[in-house]
């Protein structure tokens, strides 16, 4: 059995009730079926649990009909969740990963996000791990201090407060320390550590401010709450005047007949609407915030923030940045492998680019699509592949170290037409997620000829473009779009 994901959390309330058939029940995830065990223990029952999992890092689900689960590794933190506001927390992590597709985890992500209201994609590390939320003081799951800000002139638009409230409960019976930081537009502009005493609420002037930062330390030092908010100022509103619908019959429309009305709808038909936006709250109009916008604006545009995206003037200089850029991108200490897609990608650029690629010791593929035709020249060239191989075989000799002796080339062909279309770049990082760039053009002449743009590709987007790249070098289309021949195969063992 392995751990999805788990967690003891005390102090329901008295009436609090599970259902028998939601105490043990199954679910599937992508063909991988999976128990759900729920439970109400008392607090001795509780307590045993939680000892076990502390001293022997067990989590023992026998007495729920479940089994042993082995965990290792421990982490200490302050989380909201459940009911309880920035308490103690443990995180034990289970020994071995439950193991799904994509597509499985997916759905346990949205199940969980469902069923228990946490957002997985945020706090990753805590999916297959087993949470253990300290036992509270008190029954009350108040926060033990309450920062609050009330406006007092009703009658003034919403802006920015100046002065807030703390407030300590019969929670903390010896006082305490709060450090409240206030910020404005992601500036600290106000720190400061005030005594509180229990019962007793203390009003504070400050500056203005929209987001605060709480910490409350006991009578020993020892952080007990954190709580970071920002304060709602403004409210953007958005109102629709819906208009006709109209109706298109193009061929785009016309190859959706037959595949579904709920296709053929959003092909063929178009719903108008006017919007109108409008906005409620405090103004950012101060002519510091003006003065702010417009020197970020300038400073941004005159030394740009270093990134992954990036965009290059046309230009020889340019192109030389281009592949200084890749140099830094493939780097064998920060990543092991590369792939680059470009069905340009012919003799001249593999001259022109591996060549000058610094790093030796990482994996790379090029995944490129020729003809009949000289990318560079576009004139007839029947014997490109042999060109391509000689080349190759060149790069590798009088014992010259370079990339090319760990290059892997493929190229693809849909029988008379190019395999692939669009440019990326993959690579693989020794340490975490692989990254995924949408490159402009084609790196033959590069920004030569055109501005040369990369844009690091986030989210779904790049997962689903990892695969179709990941499909390539295999000389699979996964898309579906082109049925894939390998014509020319270059890798690190030939040419020796």
């Amino acid at each position: 059995m392995k751990l999805l994901y788990g967690c003891l959390v005390h102090s329901a309330e008295p009436e609090t009730n599970i259902p028998e058939n939601e105490k043990r029940k199954t679910a599937n995830f992508d063909g991988t079926e999976i128990e759900i065990i729920q439970a109400l223990l008392d607090d001795q029952e509780a307590k045993l649990f939680a000892d076990k999992v502390r001293t022997q890092s067990i989590l023992d689900l026998s007495q729920q009909s479940g089994t042993n689960i082995a965990l290792s590794g421990s982490r200490h933190r302050l989380v909201d969740g459940f009911g309880r506001r920035a308490r103690p927390m443990e995180t034990y992590v289970g020994a071995e990963q439950a193991k799904l597709s994509d597509h499985g985890w997916h759905q346990v992500l949205d199940f969980l996000k469902d069923a228990i209201g946490v957002d997985f994609r945020r706090t990753s590390d805590r999916l297959g791990a087993f949470d253990l939320y300290d036992v509270s003081d008190t029954n009350d799951d108040n926060p033990r201090v309450e920062f609050s800000v009330e406006r007092n002139d009703s009658t003034k638009d919403l802006s920015y407060p100046e002065e807030f409230s703390l407030s300590a409960d019969g929670a903390i019976a010896e006082g305490c320390s709060v450090h409240v930081e206030l910020e404005l537009g992601a500036e600290l502009v106000f720190s400061k550590l005030i005594a509180l005493r229990p019962a007793v609420s203390a009003t504070v002037t400050a500056v203005p401010f929209d987001h605060y930062k709480i910490s409350v330390f006991d009578p020993s030092g020892m952080l007990v709450q954190f709580d970071e908010h920002s304060l709602l100022l403004r409210i953007g509103l958005n109102m629709s005047a819906m208009g006709p619908t109209l109706a298109i019959n193009d061929p785009l429309a016309r190859s959706t007949q037959g595949r579904g009305s709920k296709l053929h709808d959003r092909a063929s038909k178009v719903r108008t609407r006017s919007t109108s936006r409008s906005i409620i709250g405090a103004e950012n109009d101060t002519a510091f915030e003006i003065h702010r916008t417009t020197m970020r604006a300038l400073t941004h545009r005159l030394v740009p923030p270093s990134g992954s995206d990036r965009w290059f003037q046309r230009g020889i200089a340019e192109e030389v940045g281009v592949i200084a850029h890749f140099n830094s991108l493939l780097d064998g200490a920060r990543v092991s492998a590369g792939t680059i897609v470009d069905p340009y990608f012919g003799i001249d650029t593999l001259k022109r680019v591996i060549l000058r690629l610094e790093s030796l010791d990482i994996d790379l593929t090029v995944v490129t699509s020729l003809l009949t035709s000289d990318p560079e020249t576009n004139e007839p060239n029947p014997d490109l592949l042999n060109e391509l191989q000689t080349v190759l075989r060149d790069l590798r000799s009088d014992g010259i170290p370079n990339a090319a002796r760990r290059l892997t080339v493929l190229n693809l062909v849909d029988g008379p037409r190019q395999a692939f279309h669009d440019r990326y770049l993959l690579l693989t990082p020794h340490e975490g997620e692989r990254e995924v760039y949408l490159l402009s053009n084609s790196l033959n002449r590069m920004a030569g000829k055109w501005p040369f743009c990369m844009s690091r590709l986030e989210g779904a987007a790049a997962r689903d473009a990892a695969l179709y790249i990941d499909g390539l070098t295999y000389g699979r289309d996964i898309s579906g779009s082109t049925h894939l021949t390998t014509t020319f195969q270059w890798s690190p063992n030939d040419g020796r």
